[in-house]
């Protein structure tokens, strides 16, 4: 076959076409299960993050050492993730969380005290949101704010409000300051941690009416 034809070309294209789709779903195949462990082991990097551990670099060990991964109940019936840390003798719970920022998909892990109401650290996440601006959730300057925060006001879950313009949280127990050039996506933030922390309402009464009995 006369190699400048085009049915030769149209031939050899299909060919290669066929190879390197081949090739490339071997290498996909191959290479998505330790991309997959990689996403578990940033994960449990995240959940130690969000307790103050992680920091000995040997995730996977000190997960193991430190945290009990556990199932409860939601409000709707369907079973959520949840984690529990026991280090240097103080027991805190974790939630993770998820929302949506301006650009796509944010995420993170929520820590509270044994009155299920006092936060202690949080760890948050983004996909998509602009540097300098939406992805400044990831940075302690924000995160650090939650610290100490409490998501009940009595029986009441109101949630952490997130308030525009700096110091404007201050002396409130409930609220954090928005990032500046980031108050879309900071209050996106407020948003997920209330509604996730709704699908896991009916468990955390009760844990905190079994608190108060006690």
């Amino acid at each position: 076959m006369n190699k400048n034809s085009s049915t030769y070309i149209i031939i050899y294209s299909v060919v290669m076409v066929v190879v390197v789709a081949t090739v490339l779903a071997v290498a996909s195949m191959t290479l998505q299960p330790i991309q997959n462990a990689n996403v578990e082991l940033e994960n449990k990097g995240a959940v130690l993050a969000s307790v103050g551990l992680g920091s000995s670099g040997d995730i996977q060990a000190e997960y193991d050492q430190y945290i009990t991964e556990l199932s409860v109940e939601a409000a709707d019936g369907s079973t959520l993730p949840l984690y529990e840390s026991n280090a240097d003798g103080k027991r805190l719970f974790i939630i993770p969380v998820s929302g949506s920022g301006l650009w796509g998909p944010i995420w993170g892990y929520v820590s509270v005290e044994g009155d299920w109401s006092t936060i202690s650290g949080v760890v948050f996440d983004h996909k998509g949101e602009t540097p300098g601006l939406g992805a400044e959730i990831t940075t302690p300057k924000f995160t650090d704010q939650f610290v100490g925060k409490r998501l009940f006001e009595g029986p009441q879950l109101v949630g952490i409000s997130v308030l525009k313009g700096a110091g404007s949280s201050q002396g409130n127990d409930h609220a954090v300051d928005a990032i500046s050039g980031g108050t879309i996506t900071s209050r996106a933030v407020e948003t997920m941690i209330t509604a996730t922390l709704a699908q896991y309402l009916p468990y955390i009464e009760k844990q905190r009416n079994n608190e108060s009995v006690e």
